[in-house]
């Protein structure tokens, strides 16, 4: 057997919250999804995501808390620390997005932004997936692959987005706007990946 077969009942106060992390990642993509497709009030959405961020943010001091308190862990300490953080940045990243777009009043739905959630949306998919069968790296290894396949289709959409972005759009204000959403997007799947490799990490560490 190996050792992560034992990791995951050895560690559930350490498996768990990254589960919950990338839980509630998930239904952020799905809320953010929702406001890009509805385009109207922005002000609740942003407060959904937010709130989903503010429990990320308790989890993951909560795991802070656990590792002082653990004098082993299961697998090392900087790896948990480096998973639960990876883990956070991509819904802090989606919080970042859809406060911009409620902050900046942007006038009318953008193109590209779809796309780039439905990116987000099956790369956090596949990393709860992954997180679910961490004990069977042959599984995981499926999943980051996966992920970082979404992650280069992320690339293409961004440059078409930007090129589409300076060609059509005419007023500087909402240009400048929407740039920046549509980098801070960018950077949330790029958190993305981010995350598969922490978790290469820790297989390839503990096989």
């Amino acid at each position: 057997m190996s050792f992560l077969k034992k990791f995951v009942p050895k560690a559930p106060k350490f498996y768990n919250l990254f589960i919950e992390v990338a839980e509630n990642g998930l239904k952020a993509t799905e809320i953010l999804n929702e406001m890009l497709c509805k385009w109207e009030n922005h002000a609740d959405y942003s407060s959904q995501i937010h709130l989903l961020e503010h429990k990320c943010d308790e989890i993951t001091h909560k795991v802070s808390n656990e590792l002082n308190e653990t004098f082993i862990t299961p697998i090392d300490r900087e790896d948990i620390h480096e998973l639960i953080n990876s883990l956070d940045n991509v819904i802090d990243e989606i919080d970042v997005v859809a406060s911009r777009i409620h902050l900046y009043k942007v006038k009318k739905p953008f193109e590209f932004a779809p796309q780039f959630c439905e990116i987000l949306h099956m790369q956090m998919k596949l990393i709860l997936e992954a997180l679910k069968n961490f004990e069977e790296p042959d599984k995981v290894y499926e999943k980051l692959i996966s992920i970082r396949n979404y992650e280069t289709q992320g690339d293409k959409v961004f440059r078409e987005a930007i090129s589409n972005l300076f060609e059509n759009e005419t007023d500087i204000k909402e240009l400048i706007k929407i740039k920046e959403i549509l980098e801070l997007m960018e950077t949330a799947i790029d958190y993305c990946q981010t995350v598969t490799i922490v978790m290469e990490g820790i297989l390839i560490k503990n096989a």
